[in-house]
């Protein structure tokens, strides 16, 4: 029984220490993970067009470096981020890499971003600093994570903005 007792403990204590950040995470793979689904007008060739052009074009200096596969139904990339920890040497601040999803359907779209690494010797999972029972946890991972979602955010954002059709304005004839 006290078995039983002391393993329920130990489980709560888990889930607090993992439910104290207020990320997405995903039930299936565990990943931090932002998944959005859009409803746009258009076609599905114009949508995928208007994300191309409107948004990844703007959004990233070379988007043919980054997407990896594109058929289009479907977008696939990965780019990275850096992160601030307060050190004015800007090298010492870390990489991030993530992965991009945007699914293109007939009246809808959906975007994911997961797979949030941290870029080192060997890369980190992302979700290693929502564990604040972990022994190397510093308090500087809560701003990490912090910046990862206003990053989302933003990034969702400029994706929802793109997805509007630019206005045809038609010209008079005299």
């Amino acid at each position: 029984m006290k078995k039983v007792a002391l393993l329920f403990v130990a489980i709560l204590f888990a889930t607090i220490a993992f439910a104290q950040s207020d990320l997405p995470i995903d039930p299936k793979t565990e990943k931090i993970c932002f998944r959005k689904v859009i409803n746009t007008v258009g076609s599905q060739d114009e949508v995928f067009n208007r994300i191309y052009s409107g948004f990844l074009n703007s959004y990233y200096k070379s988007p043919s470096t980054i997407v990896q596969q594109n058929d289009g139904r479907t977008l696939k990339g990965k780019h990275q981020l850096q992160l601030d920890n307060g050190d004015p040497v800007k090298s010492k601040w870390p990489w991030i890499t993530y992965y991009f999803t945007i699914e293109v359907r007939e009246g809808r779209v959906r975007y994911t971003l997961t797979d949030f690494m941290q870029k080192t010797q060997s890369n980190h999972p992302c979700e290693e600093w929502m564990n604040k029972e972990d022994p190397l946890y510093q308090p500087v991972w809560d701003s990490y994570l912090n910046q990862m979602a206003a990053f989302a955010e933003d990034w969702g954002q400029k994706f929802e903005e793109s997805l509007v059709p630019e206005k045809v304005i038609e010209e008079e004839e005299w």
